[in-house]
């Protein structure tokens, strides 16, 4: 590949802190407003002019992860629940208690959009808009600064400790540290997909019981025979859980590297495309929906899967479905082996990746490795989920970086194999993950910035004392 050779400049430096987070989506969030509560001096640096990552730009409008159906204790809190309870004085979200009960809180993006900015300027925490992080800078096996890239032009911040909340561990690319990508036999990832909302739904038509079924076998032939693209043909819940006749459908789907811009563009010109089909193939078959139309599309494609750092630690899938202890949990999922077809597959009602999977062969690649599939060779999902109802903890270690002393990774980037990523990425989990990630973070900035010395027992306990399920 051609190259060209850019000149050597000097780069202002116009801050330094103690915590720098670059990305402000739910496991960034909690990271900022933690650190700031701490009392170190922090930095959020988002790329969009509001925060939210997946929640907002993604419209992915449900934070999963919240409750464990065999257990009362609770998946989340602190700073997760406050956000939550925030969108619910602006009608923006169902009752938390109640919605935190049933496993999952809808909820407005605008409204997610003016909690987290009031959490994290209440923390006291600093806030760049509009920003990218462009490089690392590492010196002795520490990163010393981030580059930026703005309207502003290219800027530095010089910091002690940095965390990598970007969702694709782009920080950690930057910095040179080990990573991994997707499923360990061929390294395909989660297909992407993207949430859309539309209104003018008669929700008393829609059709319910059997007509509801009959709806979806019709819904499925069209995919089999190619006159829709869609992975799931439900028109999904109503937008917050309370507003009438506005939905939030989780229906496309498409294969690719979210770290490759070629397939970000080609995914999201397949998933537009594939909305409006989709919408206009509701309006034609689905009573309750002759005046259907879709209000917005999402600002990114939504993501699921790209990068994992290599950590001190590793959650792995046999965690997940042993429902595995830590002593040194930091946070709590209670979500399943939830690994969307890497192939972007939609016919024949597929789903899943795991050794249920309905097309037959699944794939040409599983003659080789069907053992490594989740799942116990039948198509119970029980076999994915955690034990007995319970959940499985997130060890502080596979939070830091085991390249990069001061480098911690937040939300869905931390040190997971394929499988337990695929249960950890749901919001409650990656907000919980946040959270330690900022308290920890404060804690190894008060002392050396090494985050792998940090003692785990003190961490929870500063958890568990802001109200941190742990």
């Amino acid at each position: 590949m051609r190259s060209i050779t850019v000149p050597a400049c000097d780069i202002p430096v116009v801050d330094e802190y103690d915590v720098i987070v670059a990305g402000g989506g739910p496991g960034g969030i909690p990271a900022a407003a933690a650190a700031a509560r701490a009392g170190a001096k922090t930095l959020l640096l988002e790329r969009y002019g509001y925060l939210g990552g997946m929640a907002t730009a993604g419209l992915i409008a449900v934070i999963l992860g919240t409750r464990a159906s065999g257990s009362d204790e609770p998946m989340i809190g602190g700073i997760a629940e406050t956000l939550c309870r925030r969108m619910t004085e602006l009608d923006g979200a169902p009752d938390y208690d109640v919605a935190a009960a049933r496993g999952g809180i809808s909820f407005d993006p605008e409204a997610f959009k003016l909690a987290a900015d009031e959490i994290v300027l209440d923390s006291g925490a600093d806030l760049r808009l509009h920003t990218w992080v462009a490089d690392a800078i590492v010196d002795d096996g520490r990163i010393s600064a981030l580059v930026l890239e703005s309207k502003s032009g290219r800027e530095a911040v010089v910091g002690n400790v940095f965390i990598d909340a970007t969702g694709d561990a782009d920080v950690v690319a930057r910095a040179g540290a080990r990573f991994t990508k997707g499923r360990e036999f061929d390294g395909a990832m989660m297909a992407m997909g993207s949430m859309f909302h539309i209104a003018g739904v008669d929700d008393d038509r829609l059709p319910t019981g059997e007509a509801a079924q009959e709806f979806r076998d019709r819904a499925s032939a069209a995919i089999t025979a190619g006159e829709i693209t869609a992975y799931n043909p439900s028109w999904g819940g109503v937008l917050a859980g309370t507003r009438t006749g506005h939905h939030m459908p989780n229906a496309t789907r498409f294969a690719g590297d979210c770290t490759d811009v070629e397939d970000l563009t080609r995914g999201e010109l397949q998933v537009r495309r594939d909305t409006w089909q989709i919408v206009k193939w509701w309006r034609e078959n689905v009573p309750g929906m002759e005046n259907a139309y879709l209000v917005q599309t999402p600002p990114h494609i939504g993501l699921r899967e790209s990068r994992q750092m290599v950590g001190h630690d590793i959650v792995t899938g046999q965690d997940v479905v042993d429902a595995r202890r830590r002593d040194d949990a930091v946070a709590r999922c209670p979500y399943w082996i939830d690994i969307h077809c890497p192939l972007g597959r939609t016919k024949n009602n597929t789903h899943l990746c795991y050794t249920g999977c309905p097309n037959d062969p699944p794939c040409a690649m599983y003659e080789e490795h069907y053992e490594d599939l989740p799942g116990d060779g039948s198509d119970d999902r029980k076999s994915l989920s955690p034990r007995d109802g319970l959940w499985f903890d997130i060890p502080w270690g596979s939070l830091v970086s085991a390249d990069i002393s001061n480098l911690i990774t937040s939300g869905r980037a931390i040190s997971a194999d394929h499988q337990a990523m695929s249960a950890l990425r749901v919001m409650g989990t990656c907000m919980a993950i946040g959270e330690a990630a900022g308290e920890g973070a404060a804690m190894a900035a008060d002392a050396d910035g090494d985050a792998s010395a940090l003692d785990g027992a003190d961490l929870q306990e500063r958890l568990r004392a802001n109200g941190a399920a742990v």
